[in-house]
C-alpha cells in the first residue's frame, strides 16, 4: 500500500473518532434540572378518618410546550423498590392530583415528569418523601386517690395495648404544672398498675401512660387523667 493512501486512511479514522462522541452527545436527551415544584401531604377526608390518602400539587414548566405531566410513586425507596406511574394528568387540567393508595407502615417518595409535545421530557421535579406511621392506640388509664390500709396515695391502672408492637409501658407524671417525670416502667407482659405514694394534700398531678415499641415508637398513649390530692383535717380533741 502507498505511504499517501495510508496516511489518507489514517486520517480518516482519526477524524471519525473525533467526531463520534460529539454526534454521541447531540442525540442523548439532555439532563433536566428540577424545574417544577411538587407539594405532597397526607390528608384526612371529612367524615371518613379511616380512609388516609396522599394528596400532591405541582407547579407548570414555563417556556416550552407540555403534552402531559406524569406523576412517579416509590414504595419504601431505598429497599431497591421500583418506581410506579401513578397519575397522567394533561397540561391544560389542574395540576394535581389524590393517591388513595397507601398502607401505614410504609413510606412514599412522589417525583413529576413533564412530558413535550415531541415526546421528550422538558421537566422534572423535586421529589417528595412521606412516611404514613402508625395511628396511635387509644389506652384506658384510670388513677384515683385512695387510703389503702396504712398508705395514702394515687392508684392508676391502665389497660393492655392491642397493637402487637407495644413492648413496654412508661407512667409519667406531671405536678402543678412543672415538667412530667417517668415514675414507673414496665414491660409488655408486667404490672399494668401503679401506686404512687409521693404526694402531698393539694396537689394537681396529671398522670399519663405510654406503650412503647421496641424501636422507640410510641404506639398507644392513656390519658392525662388529673388527680387533685385532698387536704384531709384532722379532728380537734376537746
Amino acid at each position: 500500500m502507498h505511504r499517501s493512501r495510508l496516511l489518507t486512511i489514517l486520517g480518516g479514522s482519526l477524524l471519525a473518532a473525533f467526531l463520534l462522541p460529539s454526534v454521541a452527545l447531540a442525540s442523548a436527551p439532555p439532563t433536566v434540572e428540577p424545574n417544577i415544584k411538587l407539594h405532597c401531604a397526607l390528608v384526612i377526608p371529612a367524615g371518613h378518618p379511616a380512609r388516609e390518602r396522599v394528596a400532591c400539587g405541582w407547579t407548570a414548566v414555563e417556556g416550552v410546550d407540555v403534552r402531559a405531566y406524569r406523576v412517579w410513586k416509590t414504595v419504601d425507596a431505598g429497599l431497591g423498590r421500583p418506581r410506579h406511574l401513578v397519575a397522567r394528568v394533561a397540561a391544560d387540567k389542574p395540576l394535581r392530583m389524590v393517591d388513595p393508595h397507601i398502607r401505614r407502615g410504609h413510606s412514599y417518595t412522589y417525583r413529576v415528569v413533564a412530558i413535550g409535545t415531541d415526546g421528550s421530557r422538558v421537566g422534572v421535579s423535586n421529589r417528595v418523601w412521606l412516611r404514613v406511621g402508625w395511628k396511635v392506640e387509644k389506652l384506658g388509664l384510670n388513677c384515683a386517690y385512695v387510703i389503702d390500709n396504712a398508705r395514702e396515695g394515687v392508684a392508676c391502672h391502665w389497660a393492655k395495648a392491642d397493637r402487637p408492637g407495644a413492648k413496654r409501658f412508661v407512667l409519667v407524671r406531671s405536678v402543678d404544672g412543672v415538667p412530667r417525670e417517668r415514675i414507673y416502667r414496665t414491660g409488655e407482659h408486667g404490672r399494668r398498675s401503679y401506686f404512687d405514694t409521693d404526694v402531698a394534700a393539694g396537689q394537681s398531678i396529671t398522670y399519663k401512660v405510654f406503650a412503647i415499641a421496641r424501636d422507640g415508637r410510641i404506639v398507644g398513649v392513656g390519658g392525662p387523667d388529673v388527680v387533685v390530692v385532698p387536704t384531709i383535717v384532722s379532728p380537734v380533741a376537746g
